[in-house]
């Protein structure tokens, strides 16, 4: 048996807290050299109590950086259960990220990404520079904080290949050497030519996805340019065509960045108080221009101390215009209301429940719901909680009040914090009954209307941030559905209770539209790009990483972040419509279709009295062919045709073509591809969320 070195060690490294109400945890970093492998290790202080076996053999040699408090203790306010250990062999170690503030945090090849470690003592260089004896490190291109692990020998192998220069030069002639000057077009061609030798998809399916792009997105008004023009065009799209020399199947850009205007920078309020709202407020009692104080309350939000009145605005439970005589009238009544419900399902017998198989399966899945929802946090923790109880009363009369809809989980997820914010029953119950009304779609049998929900995103994400789409394609990702846990349940799982109570309030003012949810969507994947493309992660991995960041979101940055993206995309002028009508933009007028394929010399009409720019040798079958070509592209996608293309044209030069029925094959692929993505979806689900 081989012994265990103990090469690198480092008390009082902290967890970084993720909410206010969230205590620091201290431990004890090391890396160990063991038989099988060198391992990177965090474990709590308390973990440390103990005698393990492992610590028999100490190289004489190791880097340690120990201090200890006067008590040689370190208090641990924080549960247990929150604090699990760490333990990364070095070959599972994909990177790392440092932080401004001299923070670790490491992630893994599996997209495991583990909390943020702090040194109260000693320096996070030195773990860096015994890291190093192990491990090639490389920094990151896109994110000055992220640093890449790799093999020495791997690294090295790279190095050696990138010396012989058998990729084109990234530099153009007269660069100077320049570092980042960027190779002639005739390079870039030949450069795609010698990839695709090696890699024939990729660089087919990116190629292609340019071309497509820059026809099927540019207006009318490109297709009447001169010839000197397009070719310029040619130009930049083969410019694009960054990565084919890098030898690895990646990413390439679906959409000209350039129909995009500038982000703008935005800046957020402090929450409204109690005093301000008594500005939009009469002496009756009416509240007074609702829409500015929704607007109001979206820079904002709003002070707990006020959240509880506002909140049943918000969700329909009271009424602007109403004063408080009929505030309180139509309170009384909404409340009576309530208890009728109630007592409808508290009175059903045993002997009816046994015939009543849709009301005890709902009961039996909310009684399950409510024992493991938010049982960690001091207003639902305990045992015989009158507040647990509250939560199954309010959910089973809901039952009552919409049994078509009934109960689905993660209702109770967003019943939970109403109920603590509003501390009343029927209070809370009718203003869930808003939230509801807002996202039943969520909840629907068939999926339908979360599936909808990702779809959307994928428009968005694919206009704001093509390279991130690019990337998700080629990653068998762009099907989004390891955001479906966000959408679901309004991001309540990824973020504090405090940080969801601020983001609710905000998304239930509708501005700056209905499906700002999504935007805030966007925005964390942004902010996770360069995370999720540096390490290469696949679906599993962003999967397991998305799972990770919950509990460690800036609520501020991302909410700055989505405003700045949707006021990017209103004032864009070319932005699609199918993006336009998610975030409830005017539509563009619809503009005269272009000549397919484009004409140097367009003629309003032709001997035959053809008209409409449509070329002489224009004929019927051909508009067919282009209806085909665009249907074909709405119901597979861009990568599915051009994967149709490819397989086609492997199997003509194979000699296969009698051995497939050409007519058969696109349904058989649709149908793998449909089997495909509802086994992906059904394995988002249950990672995310049951």
């Amino acid at each position: 048996m081989g012994e265990v070195l103990l090469v690198y060690e480092q008390d009082e490294v902290y967890t970084i807290p993720t909410s206010p109400d969230e205590l620091k945890v201290g431990g004890r970093l090391r890396i160990i050299e063991k038989p099988h492998g060198v391992v990177v290790e965090w474990r709590c202080a308390d973990d440390e109590a103990s005698t393990d076996s492992d610590w028999a053999v100490i190289n004489s040699a190791a880097v340690t950086f120990t201090h200890h408090n006067i008590s040689d203790s370190v208090e641990i306010s924080t549960p247990r259960r929150n604090v699990r250990p760490i333990s990364i062999e070095l070959i599972d170690l994909r990177s790392y990220r440092l932080g401004q503030d001299g923070s670790l945090v490491l992630i893994q090849r599996d997209g495991t990404t583990h909390p943020a470690l702090a040194f109260h003592s000693g320096s996070v260089l030195c773990f860096v520079e015994v890291l190093l004896r192990y491990v090639a490190v490389k920094k990151s291109e896109k994110d000055s904080n992220l640093f890449l692990v790799s093999d020495k020998k791997q690294a090295a192998q790279d190095e050696e290949l990138l010396a012989m220069n058998l990729v084109p030069s990234r530099q153009g002639p007269g660069a100077a050497g320049g570092a980042h000057s960027l190779p002639t077009t005739h390079q870039r061609v030949w450069g795609f030519f010698n990839n695709f030798k090696r890699d024939p998809y990729t660089a087919t399916a990116g190629a292609l996805s340019k071309f497509y792009d820059a026809v099927l997105y540019t207006g009318v008004e490109d297709y009447v340019r001169d010839s000197e023009s397009r070719e310029d065009d040619v130009a930049e799209i083969f410019h694009s065509l960054n990565g084919f020399e890098d030898l690895e199947p990646g990413f390439e850009l679906l959409t000209k960045k350039r129909f995009l205007n500038e982000r703008p920078q935005v800046e957020r309020l402090s929450p409204m108080t109690h005093s301000e709202f008594q500005e939009y407020v009469d002496d009756d009692g009416r509240v007074l221009e609702v829409d500015q104080l929704k607007q109001r309350i979206f820079r904002g939000g709003i002070h707990p101390n006020l959240r509880r009145e506002l909140w049943c605005y918000l969700l329909g439970h009271y009424v602007w215009n109403q004063t408080y005589i009929q505030r309180e009238d139509r309170k009384r009544e909404r409340e009576n209301l309530y208890y009728i419900m109630k007592q409808q399902w508290k009175t059903v017998t045993e002997d009816q429940e046994s015939r009543f198989g849709g009301f005890r399966d709902r009961r039996s899945l909310i009684e399950k719901d409510v024992n493991r929802t938010d049982r960690n946090h001091p207003f639902f923790e305990g045992e015989h909680n009158p507040n647990v109880t509250l939560l199954h009363d309010i959910l089973m009369t809901f039952v009552m009040y919409n049994f078509d809809l009934g109960y689905v989980q993660g209702m109770s997820d967003l019943l939970a914090p109403i109920l603590y914010v509003t501390q009343d029953e029927a209070t809370a119950f009718w203003c869930f009954v808003g939230y509801m009304d807002m996202v039943y779609r969520n909840f629907d049998m068939d999926q339908s209307g979360m599936k909808q929900q990702l779809k959307d995103m994928h428009q968005i994400v694919r206009l704001v941030d093509p390279e991130l789409m690019s990337y998700l394609e080629v990653r068998d990702s762009a099907n989004f559905y390891f955001c479906f846990r966000w959408l679901l349940v309004r991001f309540k799982r990824e973020l504090s209770y405090a940080n969801t109570l601020r983001l609710w309030e905000v998304l239930w003012t509708g501005h700056p539209c209905p499906n700002f949810h999504l935007l805030v969507a966007v925005a964390l994947l942004d902010t996770e790009k360069d995370t999720i493309m540096e390490n290469k992660f696949g679906f599993t991995e962003i999967l397991k990483h998305i799972n990770d960041i919950s509990l460690r979101i800036d609520i501020d940055g991302t909410l700055k972040k989505a405003e700045a993206i949707y006021l990017q995309v209103r004032s864009s002028p070319c932005v699609p419509d199918s993006v336009r009508t998610v975030l409830n933009l005017p539509v563009q007028e619809p503009r005269p279709s272009p000549p397919w394929p484009p004409q140097k010399n367009d003629r309003s009409g032709d001997s035959d009295g053809n008209g409409g720019g449509k070329p002489a040798s224009s004929n019927e079958d051909t508009t067919d062919t282009g209806g085909d070509v665009v249907e074909a592209l709405s119901s597979l996608g861009i990568v599915g045709v051009v994967s149709n293309m490819i397989g086609s044209a492997v199997r003509h030069l194979s000699g296969d073509d009698d051995m497939i029925d050409a007519h058969l094959e696109v349904p058989q692929q649709e149908r793998q591809q449909e089997e495909e993505r509802e086994g992906c979806f059904e394995t988002a689900l249950s990672h995310q969320f049951v």
